[in-house]
């Protein structure tokens, strides 16, 4: 796991619902449950990130955007990065290159050492376009790390994103290229920002087929989610048989998260993300896990703590669906002001489904005809 304190330093200011204090929490939890104790080599905290260079930014980003982020940032001058979503804050640029920079580091890591599949709980920032931010997002970790695969010589990358909105930035920034498969599944673009995902967008020239978007209803649930997973993401990675996966975790899809309107639980979550761990290994291909949305810390802290429990793997890890550590209690209330969760789960584990709702099972149908 890679976590920086100066990662708390992309941070927009009061009242904005982007928060990287969620995601230390995670780590905390962690911390509180013994997670990195000593005597489990396997579990690394890497306590220092480095920051982007230019070469790695340009291999997704434009220059020109680069150098006006820069011009934003060391000026201390605030105006929105984008349509009114984003804000500048003095150090911008530094701090979102550093999120960056952790996510390329962690992919190279799991490339050279297939063993280590890891969680960048701070990035996941999926919206950013090459030449702009958008959705809270001042850049685009998760495609610079995939550019960074492709220019390492890794010829098939699958990038599969559980966020509620739709992973835009990263879709139409790799829409003609063959070597990524795209698999998003988030709440309907007709009902919520930003709008694009639907079924019939599959890609251009040589990567026509190769994005795969999964729109689901509001009020859909884990149900929804996983048959989707197994359903139709699981067998298009046993075909594709990618080197990479690129795991987005948006927390966002969790009931009660003010800016959407899905209803996963944070133990359907853990299933997921287990999904999707398990396929990796079946395919042989190395992981990396990163963080995204969610604005509400009781989910976001506990479904990235499950997620690094996920990847450890072993039935031992199971212990995390019990009560949460006192002391972690402690130190979320004085964080958040909010009354901390009791339990790693507030619904027991669900089970992959055979069936979803109609709505669901005809948009499995439409995708799988598509293949």
């Amino acid at each position: 796991m890679s976590w920086d304190h100066r990662f708390l330093q992309y941070e927009f200011g009061l009242g904005h619902p982007f928060t990287e204090r969620s995601r230390r929490l995670a780590v905390s939890l962690l911390l509180s449950a013994g997670y990195f104790r000593e005597g489990a080599p396997a579990r690394r905290l890497r306590a220092e990130a480095p920051a982007a260079t230019t070469e790695e930014l340009e291999r997704f980003h434009h220059g020109a955007y680069l150098e006006q982020l820069r011009e934003v940032s060391e000026s201390g001058e605030r105006r929105f990065l984008d349509a009114g979503d984003t804000p500048s804050f003095p150090g911008c640029f530094e701090a979102a290159s550093r999120i960056v920079g952790a996510t390329v580091a962690a992919a190279r890591l799991v490339q050279e050492h297939p063993e280590i599949h890891a969680l960048q709980p701070s990035g996941g920032l999926h919206h950013a376009r090459p030449g702009t931010a958008s959705g809270f997002c001042i850049l685009n970790d998760v495609a610079c790390a995939i550019a960074d695969a492709f220019a390492r010589g890794v010829d098939r990358v699958a990038y599969v994103d559980i966020d509620v909105h739709h992973g835009d930035g990263v879709m139409y920034g790799f829409y003609g290229e063959a070597r990524l498969l795209d698999l998003d599944v988030h709440q309907d673009g007709q009902t919520l920002w930003p709008g694009t995902g639907d079924a019939s967008e599959t890609g251009e020239g040589q990567g026509k087929g190769l994005k795969v978007n999964a729109p689901l209803a509001p009020g859909a649930g884990d149900r929804e989610l996983l048959r989707v997973i197994d359903a139709v993401f699981v067998p298009r990675i046993q075909e594709f048989r990618p080197r990479l996966i690129v795991l987005q975790t948006g927390v966002d899809g969790c009931a009660g998260d003010p800016l959407a309107g899905l209803r996963y639980s944070v133990g359907g979550y853990r299933v997921a993300v287990a999904r999707i761990h398990a396929i990796a290994h079946e395919v042989n291909a190395s992981l990396l896990e990163t963080g995204g949305g969610g604005y509400v810390a009781a989910n976001v802290s506990r479904a990235l703590a499950g997620a690094a429990l996920e990847l450890a793997g072993g039935e031992a890890e199971r212990s995390g669906e019990g009560k949460v550590p006192e002391k972690w209690r402690e130190e979320f209330r004085g964080v958040t002001g909010e009354r901390p969760p009791t339990h790693w789960l507030d619904l027991p584990r669900p089970e992959i489904p055979t069936t979803a709702d109609p709505h669901t099972e005809r948009l499995i149908a439409r995708l799988r005809s598509t293949t």
